[in-house]
Order: C-alpha cells, then sequence, then structure tokens
C-alpha cells in the first residue's frame, strides 16, 4: 500500500511509503483520494497529517507512468482530483528530505500548517521536463510572494528548508528526527478544539482568500450564525470551552 492512513485520538495520519524517494503514482494518488474522504467523513477525527514513510516525503511523480498524451487525457486523474477537493478539516505536513513535483503539491496544496526537517528540499522541478502549469494547480501566489511564487515555478530550482522558512511557504524547521513529532503536536492542539468550530475556520480561511473584503464579512456572519444554532442558543459554549482549556493547562502543569 503505498499510502498508509491511521486515525487516533482524534488525528488521522496519511504516511507516504512507496520505496526511498515514495514517488507518487496514480495507485498511490487513488488511495490518498479514498482515505481522504474516509478521513473527512469520520466524526472522530479533526484533523490530518501527512508525512513520508523514511527520509523523504515525496519526490515527485514516477515519470515512466506518464506515457502518453492520450493516456494523460483518458486515465483517471486521481492526483487532479486530490488537488483540485475542497477539504472539509485541516491538514499538518512533516516533510524531510524531498518534497517535489508531486510532492510539492501535497506540501501546499494538502497542507495548511508545514513544518519542515533541516534536510527538506522543494520544489517544482517540472518546467524542466517540458511539463509545467504547477503555479496554475497550486495557485502558488496565494502562499508566497509573487516574486517567490514566480521564481519557484519557471526556474524549477529546489529550495532548502531555511529558504522556505524565508518565502513563509513553511511554519517551522526542526530537526529531521523532531518533524513528525512537532508536527503531531501542533495537530493535538487543534484536534482539541470542537471539530465543527475547526471546520468552519478552516472553511473561512479558504474562502476568504478568494471572496472579495465585502463578501468574506458577509460569509463570515452567515458561518457566526450558523455555528451558533448548531450549537444550541441556550447553550453557553463559550464558558464552558474556557473551563475545558483551563483545565488542560493545569493538567499539564502551565500557569
Amino acid at each position: 500500500m503505498p499510502m498508509q492512513y491511521s486515525p487516533a485520538d482524534g488525528i488521522g495520519v496519511f504516511t507516504f511509503d512507496n520505496g526511498r524517494l515514495n514517488l507518487g503514482n496514480m495507485e498511490l494518488w487513488k488511495q490518498f483520494y479514498h482515505h481522504l474522504l474516509e478521513f473527512e467523513q469520520d466524526d472522530e477525527v479533526t484533523v490530518g497529517v501527512i508525512t513520508g514513510l523514511g527520509e523523504n516525503f515525496c519526490a515527485g511523480d514516477d515519470l515512466k507512468e506518464i506515457r502518453t498524451e492520450a493516456w494523460a487525457q483518458t486515465a483517471t486523474r486521481w492526483d487532479r482530483l486530490l488537488w483540485a477537493r475542497r477539504r472539509a478539516k485541516p491538514m499538518v505536513a512533516a516533510a524531510n528530505g524531498y518534497a517535489l513535483g508531486g510532492g510539492f503539491l501535497a506540501l501546499t496544496v494538502m497542507a495548511d500548517i508545514r513544518i519542515a526537517g533541516e534536510s527538506l528540499q522543494t520544489g517544482a522541478p517540472e518546467i524542466a521536463y517540458g511539463m509545467g502549469g504547477i503555479s496554475g494547480a497550486t495557485r502558488l501566489g496565494l502562499h508566497v510572494a509573487p516574486v517567490d511564487a514566480a521564481y519557484l515555478a519557471l526556474t524549477g530550482e529546489k529550495i532548502g528548508a531555511q529558504q522556505a522558512i524565508a518565502m513563509r511557504l513553511v511554519n517551522e524547521v526542526v530537526p529531521d528526527e523532531q518533524t513528525l513529532a512537532r508536527a503531531m503536536q501542533v495537530a493535538a492542539l487543534i484536534a482539541r478544539h470542537p471539530r465543527q468550530a475547526v471546520q468552519t475556520e478552516l472553511d473561512c480561511l479558504h474562502r476568504g482568500m478568494e471572496l472579495s473584503r465585502a463578501d468574506a464579512m458577509h460569509y463570515a456572519d452567515q458561518q457566526y450564525w450558523l455555528s451558533r444554532k448548531i450549537l444550541g442558543d441556550n447553550a453557553d459554549t463559550g464558558k464552558q470551552a474556557i473551563a475545558a482549556m483551563k483545565k488542560q493547562k493545569e493538567e499539564e502543569g502551565d500557569e
């Protein structure tokens, strides 16, 4: 199974497991897509973590599988279904080593928060093979500054972890052996919150980048009142949430 999935304690872990480089192929992307549906439909899971087994996250697609133009047009493109799907739950990436091509897309499109190991090498090398268009798939200019998006999309050069954090392409850089543990720690911070609130925030984050300011505020108002209705007008959810977080901090030894 080139893509593993394991849910526990409110966190669903997706793991690339396809050889040393964790190369992508249609079977891997198909499994990823179906695991994503399972993840989204599980009411016991709030957040996901994406990682790669071994020393690499995902070094890109297996070029041997890309056969002909006719094949590309007629085969079920599970990768495109993944990139196009609007996720209902947040994802945290734990990326070491190569995150290139399809791995770069998994990092930028599939993960909202990104923890990089010091060995990270990421980028969009497809242009060197005459396979441009990655920036359109990722809407990369929404993730990083336009000049950085242009550099990544047009040069095909790999960047390291420190350059990735300078571009704000990743949130943190940690030693490789700590990458997954830190991502799980961040995911746990998310998983402690009500699932409905997390999904509402994620949806507003994603849609807010696509709407005008006025439309975004109107949408935020709609989501706020919908959330209040779902939780119950008479439920003192604010005090309950504060009490729960205070109890958790006391148990963790925080002030």
